[in-house]
């Protein structure tokens, strides 16, 4: 979408998600990775079915989670970052596979902490095993231990990588920092309605250290990594990945609070129910009116709120301005972005690959 085209409204936001083609090298990618997860799930299930206690159907449910949809981009960047450094593509490519399920891993957590029953048109984790079992907390317990599991596969396939030992080594530093900031922001989100009120700035240094470090700059930095990238070229990629990490998030909100659940696959009023302290409630509380900020605070955080308040909610945050000064960040970092590629120590053809992905990435909501 270019500057100064029509904003697509609410109702319009899911769809502008679901028609965007992915680019080339996420479709390339996703051809590769799919069998290959598929395969080493399989094999999982497998293992688990000759356990003595039953765990084959928690296993099952696992492998239909992680294949069930999902654009594959934190696994096509590992292989990207490896690209760029001018790595060979079978580098990298389990080592993606690992990042596609440490990125499962923390999908399962979160849901089960956000209370969330809906993912990519299908149950979550923990509510599938919650039926199976007849218990919500075996159901809850049993999808925490697998998330857990899947951390373990992703660590075994980075540090199992075909490259010099030190490479290894340092890929695997990297990935253990990376889940320390991932935990710390989620922590910090999940406590933040318990606190005083975030402001944009707050949300925003939150939100880096949640989703937009391993997002984007984990898994161009560690495939980067595995091939041996000069610190040049990292310092490249990170200013690329770090804007885009955040325009990703602020594109994630706007689709979690106004797309459609049945384009978007998952509900679009848990943010609002949970309270979550995104940038589209800190941009409306700093321009709303005095009505209208008793009406955002009063409803935020109720687990009883209903459609209809969640629509006047909603009302709120487009009435203040909030949506549309959300929109114009997220394009205003993702022009950031882009713009850091060039000059760069990139590679053109891996260059202009980032460039797809990032305005897929983030124009998938605006």
């Amino acid at each position: 979408m270019t500057r100064g085209a029509r904003k697509p409204d609410r109702g319009e936001s899911g769809g502008a998600a679901s028609s965007a083609r992915p680019p080339a090298f996420l479709a390339e990618y996703s051809a590769i990775a799919e069998p290959r997860l598929r395969s080493f799930l399989d094999a999982r299930v497998s293992e688990a079915a000759r356990l003595p206690v039953e765990l084959e159907r928690p296993f099952s449910a696992l492998r239909e989670y992680v294949l069930r949809g999902g654009k594959r981009l934190r696994g096509a960047l590992v292989v990207l970052g490896c690209e760029a450094a001018g790595g060979e593509r079978a580098w990298a490519i389990d080592p993606s596979i690992g990042i596609e399920l440490l990125h499962a891993y923390l999908l399962a957590h979160d849901d089960f902490m956000d209370r969330d029953e809906m993912r990519r048109g299908g149950p979550t984790l923990h509510a599938q095993l919650g039926r199976q079992t007849g218990s919500t907390h075996l159901g809850g317990s049993l999808a925490i231990l697998l998330g857990s599991l899947c951390e373990a596969w992703a660590l075994e396939l980075v540090l199992a990588a075909p490259v010099p030992p030190e490479r290894t080594a340092a890929a695997g530093r990297l990935v253990a920092r990376a889940l320390q900031e991932v935990t710390a922001g989620q922590m910090e989100d999940l406590s933040a309605p318990l606190g005083r009120e975030l402001r944009a700035s707050d949300v925003l240094a939150v939100q880096r250290m949640k989703t937009g470090s391993y997002t984007f700059e984990l898994p161009l930095r560690l495939g980067a990594v595995l091939a041996g990238a000069s610190d040049p070229l990292l310092q490249a990629l990170a200013r690329f990945a770090r804007p885009l990490g955040q325009a990703f998030q602020i594109a994630d909100d706007l689709l979690g609070t106004l797309g459609l659940p049945e384009v978007t696959g998952k509900p679009n009023a848990s943010d609002l129910r949970e309270g979550k302290r995104t940038l589209l409630v800190a941009r409306a509380l700093e321009s709303a009116s005095e009505d209208d900020a008793k009406r955002l605070r009063a409803g935020l955080g109720r687990e009883d709120l209903s459609d209809l308040d969640a629509d006047e909610l909603r009302d709120v945050l487009v009435r203040t301005g909030a949506v549309q000064a959300c929109r114009d960040e997220a394009e205003r970092l993702c022009d950031e972005a882009i713009a850091a590629l060039a000059p760069s120590p990139i590679a053109a053809e891996a260059a202009e690959a980032l460039r797809q992905i990032a305005r897929y990435a983030v124009h998938r909501a605006l």
